[in-house]
């Protein structure tokens, strides 16, 4: 099992690795002053049957993290919590996005994050629970465990969002771009880039819900009698309050990202179908132009007898330059009202 991350943060501030889980789960056992945050990447069933006999994890819950593929969502069982988040990471090259899954478990003195992700390197991998571990200095409650994993999580959805704009600017300037030809590939292109946005929004939209359970949670279980249990929630509530504006500001950018993105399509219908009404114009005017010579060679091709300037001379150039100077005045025409 690569445990990637295994700290023992105390009250005092101070905090220190623990090398193994049974370690970490006496010192749980033996203090009250102690929080302790393990970080694990992608576990067989042994391993997760071994942190549930450590740290007492509820068996649905750890059914659900062992199938994996999770929605993000906020369980409750007991005292003890279960929590789905969707990290995503920005592909430059690729010009998309790749998602994970952290399942978290969360008791009264520890938090068990579990990482699902087989594209990503081990290294990026611990560097994000590292990340996580890091904001989990001077922890006093459980909340500030939670606080610090959706808090790192949602802050790494920035570069997903400017990633993505980046690419909806790209689209933009293709679509008003005299040198832009391939009209059904900037449609592929937004189409792809809405089904990314798409996959974003069900990672990002579930948070608001999350936060604000949290936050009511936290409220109802203070003890408004005790003012320093007291300070302590509304401290908690404020870091939560917090964390939702940054995911506020994250769905807003998303809404007008698809809103943007949207009206591009459209505009890029718009542009197809004027494209292909000038191509029929330009159609319908070169046919016309063909079209004048053509009546007139069948007309003086019918061979009859008795027909006016059948036997005349200078019949055959006069009528070729009736045909050009048809075509010629019909080419004018068209040419003046944009045709052609």
């Amino acid at each position: 099992m690569p445990i990637l991350v295994n700290t023992l943060n105390y009250h005092d501030g101070s905090s220190t690795e623990s090398k193994t889980l049974d370690e970490t789960y006496a010192a749980l056992k033996e203090r009250n002053d102690v929080n302790a945050f393990v970080g694990i990447s992608d576990p067989t069933n042994d391993d997760m049957h071994a942190l549930t006999s450590h740290f007492g994890m509820n068996e649905l819950a750890v059914e659900d993290s062992t199938e994996g593929h999770q929605r993000a969502k906020l369980d409750r069982y007991g005292h003890t919590y279960f929590l789905v988040l969707r990290p995503a990471v920005y592909l430059d090259k690729e010009e998309e996005i790749h998602f994970g899954e952290i399942h978290l478990f969360m008791g009264e003195n520890f938090m068990v994050a579990i990482v699902k992700d087989y594209l990503r390197k081990e290294s990026n991998v611990k560097a994000l629970l590292e990340d996580i571990a890091s904001k989990m200095e001077n922890l006093k409650t459980p909340w500030d465990m939670v606080h610090a994993a959706l808090d790192s999580v949602v802050d790494r959805y920035f570069p997903v969002v400017e990633g993505l704009e980046n690419d909806s600017d790209e689209i933009e300037d293709a679509l008003f771009s005299p040198m832009t030809t391939d009209t059904a590939g900037v449609s592929q292109r937004i189409y792809a880039l809405l089904n990314e946005i798409a996959d974003f929004k069900r990672a990002c939209k579930p948070l608001l819900g999350m936060l604000d359970t949290l936050m009511e949670r936290i409220r109802a279980t203070a003890d408004t009698d005790n003012p320093e249990d007291k300070q302590e929630a509304i401290h908690d509530v404020r870091q939560f309050r917090d964390v939702k504006d940054h995911a506020i500001q994250i769905n807003d950018r998303i809404d007008d990202l698809r809103s943007t993105l949207q009206n591009a399509l459209e505009v890029n219908s718009i542009l197809v179908a004027e494209q292909q009404n000038d191509d029929m114009k330009r159609i319908s005017a070169w046919a016309a132009i063909l079209v004048a010579p053509t009546i007139i060679g069948s007309i003086y091709g019918m061979n009859f007898e008795n027909m006016p300037e059948l036997q005349w001379p200078w019949g055959y150039p006069a009528s070729l330059l009736l045909m050009v100077a048809v075509s010629t005045i019909l080419y004018l025409v068209f040419k003046r009202k944009n045709w052609m």
